[in-house]
């Protein structure tokens, strides 16, 4: 029987493509990830290993899950929320050259570190945080939403991970340097998000050797303190410390002065938004 109708292809990588459906009985959007299975079974236990993260998962700032299924042709689907506003990434590239209000990316932080710290407590690494992977939605501003929890990983007993995964621009010292990791990667990522978001453009760039040497040397942008202020800067600073030891967690940051008054704000509304 046929639940969804597709509208469009939205996107296509090695493990298959991502499309735009309608569910019938009610006309709502959704997005399907389709996964094409082969014969060895990694990939069916890739996709086996996101729909048990998504379904651990239940947070207004993280993209939600409805359901999964595969046929016979072995192709496995994953059947999830869609989010209208498209990527931080293509929002950023509509609005370059010009910049985003210093409140408006508080704002988007906020969320995102809302969402970060509800994957962390439930002791989930999502190793590829970066702006094509964080969604906006929302009728009455923009409602971030994290996705793409393909290779994210689950510790087991605080144990660290191993496996060097992630796009190289937002990867950690620790990840550059061939060590264990653990959560605190993902504050390294959600830091260089937060340059891109006052800055246009990424921390690291070029190519992959020189984006890992910048890594690795400790090779920092500033941001625009004349726009974004100070505070800006040393929130960026705490995330992107050589050492994980010495990066803050999701909930240091969020009992952060600075950071603490804008969640305040926003704490009525999260949650409560309608698409």
């Amino acid at each position: 029987m046929i639940y969804y109708n597709n509208i469009k292809e939205m996107g296509r990588g090695t493990f298959g493509t991502i499309h735009l459906c309608e569910r019938i009985h009610d006309k709502q959007k959704l997005v399907i990830k389709q996964i094409y299975l082969e014969d060895d079974g990694k990939q069916l236990k890739a996709a086996q290993n996101e729909v048990d993260i998504l379904k651990s998962l239940n947070n207004p700032n993280i993209i939600k899950y409805y359901d999964n299924y595969y046929d016979r042709k072995g192709v496995f689907y994953i059947v999830m929320e869609f989010a209208s506003k498209g990527t931080v990434q293509q929002l950023i590239e509509r609005e370059r050259p010009n910049t985003f209000p210093p409140q408006y990316v508080m704002d988007l932080f906020c969320q995102m570190l809302m969402g970060l710290d509800h994957i962390h407590q439930h002791k989930v690494i999502h190793r590829d945080l970066k702006t094509e992977n964080i969604f906006l939605t929302g009728l009455k501003g923009d409602v971030v939403k994290i996705g793409d929890f393909g290779i994210s990983k689950t510790l087991i007993n605080g144990n660290k991970a191993s496996t060097i995964i992630g796009t190289c621009n937002y990867l950690a010292p620790e990840l550059c340097n061939g060590n264990e990791y653990n959560s605190k990667t993902d504050i390294w990522a959600l830091g260089c998000v937060l340059y891109e978001l006052c800055a246009m453009e990424r921390m690291f760039s070029g190519t992959v050797s020189n984006v890992v040497l910048s890594i690795a040397s400790g090779r920092k942008k500033q941001v625009n303190t004349k726009m974004y202020g100070r505070q800006m800067q040393e929130i960026i600073d705490m995330m992107l410390q050589a050492n994980p030891d010495n990066r803050p967690t999701t909930k240091d940051l969020i009992t952060d002065p600075d950071v603490f008054s804008t969640l305040y704000a926003l704490g009525p509304s999260l949650g409560c938004i309608d698409e």
